[in-house]
């Protein structure tokens, strides 16, 4: 009986160990949305590689956003269950995956491959830029985003509308590069939720386990 209960138990083991192993390989997520971008017959996807973890943010000191991102890449960091992403503020711009900028965005440029905005109602919007380098599978770095008031600051309380923009343009940097469908995610386009959904979680975990087109290069 011993020998059957400790057969049975290497039995449970393997199950569980293949189990896990299948998890990590491929995840199987229920309710997501499309977060590639379809471009001609070119499918665009990208997630950060273990090589270029984790990724470093640069911000500009200007309305306490340094720490809303701090916010927002912890509530990303959370999400994944293997530590698939991870990202750390930098001081020295010139080394930065990604750069943050307190200002609403400049005009397009013509070498920007998608611009990505979000706006919370006559409070904050946000813009996130996503440019390639020779080819489209190219992602060029740095990753640039920009965060900005609607409304004087300091005439009203925006750390709300911040910390919800920065979130979210937070998810279109590490690979979200379409919008949810629906206003109880934080990827909505016009983004309200405080928190990740769970459709944003499983969405992002999905992206950090499929192929990725975009190879990121400077």
């Amino acid at each position: 009986m011993t020998i059957r209960s400790l057969s049975g138990l290497a039995a449970g083991v393997a199950v569980i160990t293949a189990v896990a192993c299948s998890e990590i390989a491929a995840p199987s997520r229920g309710d997501v949305y499309e977060w590639r971008r379809i471009v001609g017959a070119d499918t665009l996807s990208f997630h950060w590689p273990a090589s270029s973890l984790p990724v470093k943010i640069w911000v500009e000191d200007q309305f306490e956003m340094p720490a809303h991102i701090a916010r927002g890449m912890e509530q990303w960091e959370s999400a994944f269950l293997y530590n698939e992403y991870a990202a750390e503020l930098v001081s020295d711009s010139a080394s930065a995956d990604v750069l943050v900028r307190t200002i609403l965005a400049p005009p397009k440029l013509a070498r920007t491959l998608m611009r990505l905005p979000s706006m919370v109602p006559t409070d904050c919007a946000g813009f996130t830029d996503i440019d390639t380098a020779a080819t489209r599978f190219q992602l060029q770095l740095p990753i640039r985003m920009f965060i900005g008031p609607l409304r004087d600051p300091a005439l009203n309380d925006l750390s709300e509308c911040f910390q919800v923009v920065a979130a979210h343009e937070l998810g279109h940097s590490l690979g979200l590069f379409q919008h949810s469908d629906s206003m109880r995610d934080l990827m909505h386009s016009v983004p309200t939720a405080l928190q990740l959904s769970r459709r944003d979680i499983n969405t992002a975990e999905l992206n950090a386990h499929g192929p990725s087109t975009m190879v990121p290069t400077r």
